[in-house]
């Protein structure tokens, strides 16, 4: 019996490849091989990752990860930073990629290799044959080329991605060739914030993919549904009393501050949980919680942006009027933020267990993997019979949008 190792990059590719390899070597057996070195942030390649062990499961093929390499491939690339797509760093990366997957193939004892780099259309196909073939050759393997996009593959491909809710990436992973397509752009893609997983981050997607997988694996069916909102992220915020920094957050939606703000605390208001601190210029404010500070997360999304420090009740006795503060803030605004719902097993079901994806800035106020899991395990009998269902709402912390967008959504219909 043939046995074919395939090197993935991502579900995307995969989707349709991989049906197609079994088509053509119907009494084979086949695995699949993740290795992208190319690939960052390393929080990419985990999303890439996820999606490629969805589709593998579906079909029944077992997939081996490979070690995240970036610093291999940095080296492996050196002085080609500047190469065009699909120029002489394409090649080296190819090669780098195939040496790893047949020196895998060898020791675990395939006698071929393929790559479903051969589905996308911004590859040279003839390069990946000529490197595949190359590469093989020096590990005793047939290496096997496809043409995966003739005969309307790419629409195939297109298709069954779209039908599976795949997370369609939009650069090959390799920052350099992200540099020359945005051309000195600021490239959000390349940037995380926080150490939590915020709304519509690349954090919150891959914990709603791992909880599908998890989910799907037992055979429960799960649907997303994306939403569009106006996102938000900090930057950088500079908070000092009397001259001394003071530890602090920021509101969500608040906007940024040109330049410093140098103000005296003009009044102090009470609040039912804090005490609300205006300053004698500008309508920025601090908030001196009752509390030690804490994130505050949004109950309903925020129709103001006026900047809003919050600091804890530790620091209350050192403000008062005619204190001298400086403020200084940078905020960015997207209007192309995307979070998501994830409904495991029937949205209509007379019970619904909900939880949301996404958590405060520092990692605090959501759930864990294991919560939810629990959930799903505890439940499956119901969620299988249409009994019960689990919704996981998106951007929960940002003021609950994902469940408005819901709620608002059905409205409509």
């Amino acid at each position: 019996m043939k046995k074919i190792l395939v090197h993935i990059c991502c579900g995307v590719d995969a989707v349709y490849a991989l049906r197609k390899i079994k088509e053509e070597f119907p009494d084979s057996h086949i695995e699949g091989y993740f290795y992208d070195p190319n690939i960052h942030p390393e929080e990419e390649y985990t999303l890439r990752w996820i999606e490629t062990e969805r589709v593998c499961n579906s079909l029944g093929i077992k997939c081996h990860l490979a070690p995240y390499e970036l610093d291999r491939w940095l080296t492996a690339v050196k002085g080609l930073e500047n190469e065009p797509e699909r120029g002489e760093r394409c090649t080296v990366c190819h090669d780098l990629r195939l040496e790893k997957t047949a020196g895998f193939a060898k020791e675990k004892g395939f006698d071929s290799i393929t790559t479903v780099l051969m589905m996308s259309p911004k590859k040279d196909f003839e390069v990946l044959k000529s490197v595949g073939e190359k590469v093989a050759s020096k590990y005793g393997l047939e290496f096997i080329s496809i043409d995966f996009r003739k005969s309307g593959g790419i629409e195939k491909m297109n298709k069954l991605s779209k039908e599976a809710q795949l997370y369609h990436q939009n650069y090959c992973g390799c920052m350099y060739a992200l540099f020359q397509q945005r051309d000195g752009e600021y490239i959000r893609e390349l940037v995380s914030f926080g150490r939590g997983r915020l709304p519509g981050s690349r954090e919150e997607m891959i914990f709603i993919k791992e909880i599908r997988k998890y989910a799907e694996s037992l055979g429960i069916e799960c649907k997303e549904e994306d939403f569009d909102f106006v996102n938000w992220r900090l930057i950088s915020s500079t908070l000092k009393i009397n001259k001394e920094a003071v530890p602090h957050t920021v509101l969500w939606f608040s906007r940024s501050i040109k330049g410093v703000l140098r103000a005296k605390v003009k009044e102090i208001l009470p609040a039912e949980d804090k005490k609300v601190v205006k300053l004698n210029k500008s309508n920025a404010v601090i908030w001196i919680l009752n509390t030690p500070l804490r994130e505050i997360p949004l109950g309903m999304p925020r129709t103001f942006t006026h900047p809003i420090f919050i600091i804890g009740n530790e620091y209350e006795s050192a403000i008062k009027e005619n204190t001298k503060v400086e403020l200084r803030l940078k905020t960015e605004f997207d209007e192309n933020g995307k979070s998501q719902n994830l409904f495991i097993g029937n949205p209509d079901a007379c019970r619904i267990i909900e939880f949301h994806s996404d958590t405060l800035l520092d990692g605090s106020g959501g759930f864990s993997y294991g919560e939810i899991k629990r959930a799903i395990d505890e439940n499956s009998t119901a969620i299988r019979k249409g009994e019960a269902g689990i919704i996981i709402y998106g951007a929960k912390t940002a003021g609950n949008i994902g469940k408005l967008y819901l709620e608002k959504h059905f409205v409509n219909i």
